[in-house]
């Protein structure tokens, strides 16, 4: 029923969303808690605070050893971890570049397809080995180009043999792969050098025996295992590739001396020591002593059930296999039955059939010829009759059974889409539970990987970058973290809870606390999980645009800062306008209430002046002989004479000046 195939399948998939996300890497260096760095770079540090207690002496400072020691310890410490973790940030982007130069998705998507699949699953890396790369001349014409690089290799588990003693890579005696060659790859481990370990002649004589026919020795599980992966005509075309054995074990140091080694590289000659070798027929034509410190083979292994004690765990078809028969079972029953229960049953009583009557042959509306029962006996010639279909109890077995391979796999079918699941995975929340719960036996599995790949893949990268490269600021103290069993199960969660600590924080005080870097850094997260690689800038451009900012924000001050200084001075010389005026008009309002006074007190005076001119002018008016002045015209005579006016009186006797009694107003 091909239960397990669905399962496995799931499982491949699953893990595949894990361990291989679109914008993430489940891996990580960082600098260990206590980071060492070489004496080199602590030397300038310990020179310029031993140069800042010297100057404090010099000037007469008294000095506090004590205190001085442990801030150099402080800052000390402190530039170390610095020192560490920018080199870690950069050791990460190599050995990223590394792996995706190397061919490692590629590599890691079969590894899991064989985790879940074989009771274990391999990886060989790094590989190193000399590829074709394209160089660009003046002009960009393009050359073809050759470089050696780290590269990363599935190994199949038909083709990886441990020793009968070894329970994982490292600890047995040995452990020989199968590999197969091409001419082409047999031809560029010539000329490599003599620390690569290859035999120049050892590889022309097997070029010169297997070079046109192949080498293939056949073992018994070729043809199956041919088939199993598609190959089957490989027995009518087995090619030209030619068979190896890659030895990966102990040898002694007397061996390694006759075989050719480098005496230098031989310390003890009676020592064991871990050698790398290929055997093609009856030539090697490598041997290598293995570089890693730690002695650490290049394979890497991982079971999606491990067995102490054991090589080999358990996959996933071997723990459902009994589940996985009783299903077989099950369905094979079920439509045993149905092809049964399909149509009626028929007895026939074949001494009352005619001779020409064939009881196999029936179909809808045929006429049966029987003879008279009298002769033959009361019996009917046919009988039909339903058998009994029992369809609804066996397909209760078979999902009762598919149901416990859930449990024996923790791989539950609504992982993959399946919709009856019933229970409380009828609803969101529910499911949301069910979910967690799962994942909890996917983390185990993972977990496993992380071990024994992922972590010593990456662990092999940066040994291999600290002994070869020539990059000085990417070596450091640093520790491989593997984040697929952890954080990487619960990305999704910790996805929505940025987002609520994201609008958690849009106030002014938390922004004091956190600052733009690291508002930067949660929007950065964040846009990542969606996607968005290169829409929040980086540190150095958010500081640069800061930068531009505060400078906008500065000269904007001042312009706000030159209008208002404009207004205060425009408000200031009104004002001052408006103070002269009304001064002025105080002034003038003053010196007419003085004049006023002035006239008030003149006014008398010029009364007085007035009416002595006009008693002058009358006193000689009056001594006249004309009785007139000069200065009076014809007809005026008698207003201003001595004579009587009608009426008999004498108006010039009866007028007085003004402030006397009679005086006329008029006149006055």
């Amino acid at each position: 029923m091909m239960l397990t195939t669905t399962k496995c399948r799931a499982a491949a998939a699953w893990i595949r969303d894990i361990m291989m996300p679109a914008n993430e890497k489940p891996w990580g260096l960082d600098p260990t808690p206590v980071a060492e760095v070489p004496d080199a770079y602590l030397r300038p540090l310990a020179a310029q605070i031993q140069a800042q207690a010297q100057k404090m002496q010099q000037q007469g400072e008294q000095v506090d050893m004590a205190s001085l020691v442990e801030n150099a310890r402080e800052q000390i410490r402190q530039a170390v971890q610095e020192k560490a973790d920018d080199a870690a940030k950069r050791h990460e982007d190599v050995v990223e570049d590394q792996l995706a130069e190397g061919g490692w998705d590629e590599a890691f998507e079969a590894f899991i397809d064989d985790f879940v699949t074989y009771p274990a699953a391999f990886l060989r890396a790094p590989i190193l080995r000399r590829v074709p790369t394209l160089a660009w001349l003046e002009g960009w014409k393009p050359i073809k180009a050759e470089t050696v690089r780290p590269e990363f290799e599935r190994v199949s588990p038909f083709d990886l043999y441990p020793s009968p003693d070894a329970t994982s890579i490292d600890d047995g005696a040995f452990i020989i792969e199968r590999a197969r060659f091409t001419r082409g790859q047999l031809n560029k481990m010539m000329g490599v050098g003599k620390d690569s370990g290859y035999n120049d002649e050892a590889i022309r004589r097997v070029l010169d025996q297997y070079g046109q026919g192949g080498l293939r020795d056949w073992l018994w599980t070729d043809g199956e295992r041919a088939e199993l992966e598609g190959r089957g005509h490989e027995w009518l075309t087995p090619g030209d590739t030619i068979d190896g054995l890659i030895y990966s074990g102990g040898a002694q140091g007397v061996t390694l001396l006759q075989w050719g080694i480098n005496p230098n590289d031989i310390e003890d000659p009676l020592a064991e020591y871990e050698v790398e070798a290929i055997l093609i027929g009856q030539h090697v034509i490598r041997v290598r002593i293995n570089r890693d410190p730690l002695e650490r083979r290049p394979y890497h292994k991982a079971s999606f059930q491990p067995v102490p004690g054991s090589f080999w765990g358990q996959s996933i078809p071997e723990l459902m296999a009994d589940i996985q028969d009783v299903c077989n079972a099950t369905a094979r029953g079920l439509v045993n039955n149905l092809a049964i229960s399909s149509g009626p049953q028929v007895e026939v009583y074949e001494d009352r059939l005619q001779p020409t009557e064939d009881p196999t042959d029936i179909y809808p509306w045929k006429i049966w010829r029987t003879k008279d029962s009298s002769i033959t006996g009361n019996n009917r010639a046919l009988n039909f009759f339903q058998p009994q279909s029992n369809a609804a109890e066996l397909l209760s077995v078979y999902d009762k059974f598919e149901s416990k391979a859930d449990d024996a796999t923790n791989i539950p079918r609504y992982i993959y889409g399946n919709e009856n699941i019933g229970g409380a995975g009828d609803t969101a929340r529910g499911l949301s539970m069910l979910m967690e719960s799962a994942n909890k036996g996917i983390k185990d599995a993972i977990r496993h990987i992380d071990r024994g790949v992922l972590r010593r893949v990456i662990e092999a990268l940066w040994l291999h970058n600290m002994q070869y490269s020539d990059d000085e600021s990417i070596k450091g103290d640093v520790a491989v973290v593997a984040r697929g069993s952890s954080a990487m199960l619960i990305r999704e969660q910790t996805h929505q809870l940025r987002e609520q600590f994201l609008q958690l924080t849009t106030n002014d005080y938390d922004m004091g606390i956190i600052g733009h870097d690291g508002r930067r850094k949660l929007l950065e997260s964040i846009a990542g999980k969606l996607d968005m690689p290169g829409l929040i800038p980086s540190e150095e451009q958010m500081q640069k645009n800061l930068a531009q900012q505060e400078e906008a924000q500065q000269k904007q001050a001042k312009i706000e800062q030159a209008k208002a200084e404009a207004e205060i001075g425009e408000k200031q010389a009104r004002a001052k306008k408006y103070g002269a005026d009304a001064g002025q008009t105080q002034a003038d309002a003053a010196q007419t209430e003085s004049e006023t006074q002035v006239a008030q007190q003149m006014a008398p005076l010029e009364a007085q002046k007035l009416l002595a001119e006009i008693a002058k002018l009358v006193t000689e008016t009056q001594g006249s002989p004309h009785g007139r002045t000069g200065l009076e015209g014809p007809g005026q005579t008698e207003r201003v004479a001595g004579r009587k006016a009608p009426g008999g009186d004498d108006q010039a006797g009866a007028r007085a000046m003004p402030g006397q009694p009679g005086a006329m107003p008029g006149r006055q």
